[in-house]
């Protein structure tokens, strides 16, 4: 079908305000040129797009459909243009959509080589849960969504549930616990502090333990990896958390590395809309992030202690640690 980008914006108008005479008044178009261009664009599609109705026009269910793909027509025009303007240099909004250990300790350095390298973007972050954030970007409510699995066979890019799923980078993980535990307290394994129970990472310790004890555990949502630290150091649990939280003596007082549980690497995936076409700014954004995979490898990252205590030692499984 051939159309004039003309004639889209003045369907999108009519669209819109649901009457030829409004917009034909908003374009600075007579009312009869309106008419001649909606009527063209329903000889190009074959079906009618409105119905006329006393007082105005309504779509018809083609030109709902009609609507849809021309709002994604225009919108890349826009953005076109804009990025025409700026050199060809990627500039917009990029509405990320995250988890919260990956907000928390994961996202920094990507955001601020993507600020560097393009100052043009802006970005808006959003934490949210695992489900959320795979709804976000089904309904467009975020442009990109980052969470957490355990399937590395991702890391090609697979389309599941009508999103685009790639492996971006891998984040060690490492069970936590109280350093020191009083006698006649309750055991502090019969609890696992949760950040978000839907994420692969967050299931890892329940089921070890419930293997061990025959139960499944209690589960306490922390809401954040920062409170699943401060009750874990308290005594009131265990919990399952980025390597970088406690790295380097970053993590509270009385706050132990538990050798007898298992550690794993755990691969952040980016959930992108599942029809194929990406915005430059988005496409930039995803370029900073695949690249903090080519990186070094993460004990290289460390200040030479911390190598030395063992912190970094995760393998690609479910294992022991050793510290």
């Amino acid at each position: 079908m051939d159309f004039s980008v003309y004639q889209l914006r003045t369907f999108w108008e009519v669209a819109r305000t649901g009457s030829l005479t409004k917009s034909a008044k908003n374009l600075g178009y007579s009312q009869s040129s309106v008419t001649a261009h909606v009527r063209s664009l329903e000889s190009r599609v074959g079906s009618p797009l409105f119905h006329r109705l006393p007082h105005g026009v309504r779509l018809t269910a083609a030109g709902e459909t009609f609507r849809v793909y021309v709002g994604r027509i225009l919108s890349v025009m826009d953005e076109m243009s804009v990025a025409l303007k700026n050199k060809g240099e990627p500039t917009g909004r990029v509405v990320v959509g995250a988890t919260a250990p990956l907000m928390e300790y994961e996202l920094q350095e990507i955001l601020r080589e993507c600020r560097y390298r393009y100052p043009r973007i802006h970005l808006s972050l959003k934490v949210m849960s695992t489900k959320d954030v795979e709804a976000a970007v089904a309904s467009g409510g975020v442009d990109v969504g980052l969470t957490f699995t355990r399937d590395a066979r991702e890391r090609t890019g697979g389309t599941d549930g009508g999103l685009l799923r790639e492996v971006l980078f891998s984040v060690p993980f490492v069970p936590v616990g109280p350093a020191a535990h009083r006698a006649g307290d309750p055991s502090p394994m019969d609890r696992v502090l949760v950040v978000d129970p839907d994420c692969a990472s967050q299931e890892i310790l329940p089921r070890h333990l419930a293997s061990l004890l025959d139960e499944a555990p209690t589960l306490m949502e922390t809401g954040s990896t920062r409170g699943a630290l401060g009750l874990a150091s308290g005594g009131l649990g265990v919990a399952m958390v980025p390597q970088a939280a406690v790295g380097c003596g970053s993590a509270p007082d009385g706050l132990t590395v538990i050798d007898s549980l298992p550690g794993a690497l755990v691969h952040v995936q980016a959930l992108l809309p599942g029809g194929g076409w990406l915005s430059p700014a988005v496409s930039a954004f995803l370029s900073v992030a695949r690249r903090a995979e080519r990186g070094a490898p993460f004990s290289q990252h460390l200040p030479d202690q911390c190598v030395k205590r063992g912190i970094g030692n995760t393998d690609t499984g479910d294992q022991q640690l050793s510290r």
